[in-house]
């Protein structure tokens, strides 16, 4: 190992094996590392290795760190139910000026430095309640009641000790329109993503899971709860990704960071002071939202009672056969118990986990999802009048549509199901600033044939939209409309045996599984390093497990707009345009690939406008 170096927060590793230089980078207190691409020292060539290379490295304290000032705090009934989830993640391609180039990863590392001392929680350890007894002995004053049961997650930080956020620097031969060309939305509004693959570009490290054996390195050093991967591409644009465990962040959360860091970035090239940063880590205001006293021995049985009118799943993880291989899903502490089922069974006979599974971005254009949610209103070309219908409850309408008719589910007098992510901060009256992972999962039911109807108008086959955008829209308010609904499933939860017990979803030939990003911004990130007529992304997403059911509805790029060359204090007009469909909508889909060919077939699919 040669080259160490530190400046206070960041050490750099160059490690020289068979004549390759592999360079890492630790942001904070950092433990082990996955590389991915790697320089041949002196030579200016890059090849990827065939596997990644684990590094122990040594612990860089932040500037926040030095007080040594240790804190313990629980995270939020919601939070504790994502602990299994796969990680919050996402990436992002972006262009950078030439005069930038050589200073890209100083730049973004520096900044990032910045940012996360607002940050302070997720440089820190995330530990769990793993005994039936309640947490270690050390931590447990330092916990509600409620928050010392089995299952519930808390974050310890502020120390020497912390594993900090884990930067990792990268080279790809890759070129932005490789990856994403500027024609995408025109040229190829069915994109195959199997010849793109931008989960490349996520960093393979292992985040902490602490219902888990944590991986560590030989020096006893935990893995971080977030990773940052920034790759160098080949025509001097940039890919940079972003994970961190689901309990700690949602996307909500997640973008708002990249943004908080890219406006440090922008301000430190400018020259200017660097922005005051208010993100709000306070998940005890959420669990204080829950109704009724959950520091209780026993719940609210007239509470409970509340949510069973709830639009719920309730998965049963723990409701198996005894000789079931799917027992190992109990935690060891209950395992020989005999303990009564909590909820339904998991439907594993719908979902065929081992057939191939493709993924598509399917573009629709502004006018095409304008003639979809005209279409879901029920309203002609000439209409003005507008409904209780939103294009978000249109395109979902049309999407889901599509996907059960390619799976063949038009003779169908059975349920399907779109199991879609509510976001709760509005009905809890917390802004977007509140950190955490702040989400249910609502179960929008409909009978296959049902959502699968057609109709011919002027010759021409349409999807029969409002009453399946009708049904989304009165499942929505049915939270919406009872917030008390979900203040009373708070409760609940704050009782269960185990916060991960219950799924709220599932996948398969019956399910889709939807995540809405419309309004998170994904496109509202500049960090100063790109031509201010491109100051945003090229291209973000979301990086999805590729399951046969998963769907992630975002919004879509904007154009490139000319602008004067240099940059001033105005980087570029920030405000948002009239709807987040402005410039039309990428909709991410994993299916079944036999389902997926019969789906890009459908001449419904994307809406004639002509």
């Amino acid at each position: 190992m040669t080259g160490i170096y530190t400046d206070g927060l960041i050490s750099t590793y160059s490690v020289s094996l068979s004549g390759t230089t592999y360079t890492i980078w630790r942001s904070l207190a950092m433990s082990h590392n996955d590389a991915v691409l790697y320089s041949h020292e002196g030579t200016g060539r890059y090849e990827k290795h065939a596997a990644p290379l684990h590094l122990h490295i040594g612990l860089v304290l932040a500037v926040s760190q030095e007080a040594n000032s240790d804190r313990i705090d629980a995270l939020s009934l919601l939070d504790a139910t994502t602990v299994d989830f796969s990680d919050a993640s996402a990436v992002w391609l972006f262009e950078c000026e030439q005069q930038n180039r050589g200073n890209l990863v100083n730049q973004l590392r520096q900044s990032l430095r910045v940012t996360l001392d607002a940050y302070p929680q997720w440089c820190g350890l995330i530990k769990a309640v793993d005994s039936v007894d309640g947490p270690a002995f050390a931590d447990r004053d330092r916990l509600a009641p409620h928050a010392r049961r089995f299952g519930r997650v808390y974050v310890q930080y502020g120390t020497r000790a912390d594993p900090g956020v884990e930067f990792v620097t990268a080279r790809a031969f890759d070129t932005l329109n490789d990856l994403c060309p500027s024609s995408r939305t025109t040229s190829q509004p069915l994109w195959n993503q199997e010849k793109v693959a931008l989960s490349k570009f996520v960093p393979k490290t292992c985040l902490a899971n602490p219902l888990k054996q944590p991986v560590v390195d030989n020096a006893d050093i935990p893995p971080p709860v977030m990773a940052v991967q920034v790759t160098e591409l080949a025509c001097g644009g940039f890919a940079l990704a972003v994970k961190i465990a689901h309990p700690l962040a949602d996307a909500q959360s997640l973008v708002y960071f990249v943004k908080d860091w890219a406006s440090v970035s922008r301000s430190a090239l400018l020259s200017e002071p660097p922005p005051v940063l208010k993100p709000l880590f306070e998940p005890a205001r959420l669990d204080g939202a829950a109704a009724g006293d959950i520091n209780a021995a026993t719940p609210d049985e007239s509470i409970i009672e509340q949510t069973e009118s709830l639009p719920f799943h309730r998965y049963d993880w723990w409701n198996v056969p005894s000789d079931s291989s799917l027992k190992t899903r109990i935690p060891e502490a209950f395992r020989n118990q005999d303990i009564p089922p909590a909820g339904k069974p998991i439907p594993w006979s719908e979902w065929d986990t081992k057939a191939s599974v493709s993924h598509y971005i399917v573009h629709l254009s502004r006018e095409q999802v304008k003639k979809i949610w005209k279409q879901a209103n029920n309203a002609s070309s000439t209409t003005t009048q507008t409904s209780q219908l939103s294009r978000h409850d249109a395109i979902l309408a049309h999407i889901w549509s599509s996907i059960n008719r390619a799976r063949k589910m038009q003779h169908e007098l059975g349920p399907v199901h779109c199991d879609l992510a509510y976001g709760c901060r509005p009905a809890f009256h917390l802004s977007d600033a509140f950190m955490g992972s702040l989400s249910v999962m609502v179960n929008v039911e409909m009978a296959g044939a049902e959502l699968t109807t057609t109709a011919n108008s002027d010759g021409n086959e349409t999807a029969v939209l409002p009453p399946i955008a009708h049904r989304i829209r009165q499942t929505l308010l049915q939270l919406k409309n009872h917030p008390a609904r979900l203040a009373a499933h708070l409760h609940r939860l704050a009782y269960e045996t185990s916060p991960q017990r219950i799924w709220q979803g599932f996948l398969g030939s019956r399910h889709v599984m939807v995540t809405t990003w419309a309004c998170a911004g994904l496109y509202d990130v500049d960090f100063g390093l790109g031509p201010l007529s491109s100051s945003s992304a090229r291209y973000a997403d979301g990086i999805l497990a590729n399951l046969d059911g998963l769907v992630l509805i975002k919004e879509a790029p904007p154009p490139p707009s000319p602008s004067p060359s240099g940059r001033e204090s105005e980087v570029r007009d920030c405000r948002a345009p009239s709807a987040w469909t402005e410039h039309g909508v990428d909709v991410q889909i994993h299916l079944r690939s036999e389902d997926m060919l019969r789906l890009l077939r459908d001449p419904l699919l994307l809406p004639d406008t002509t």
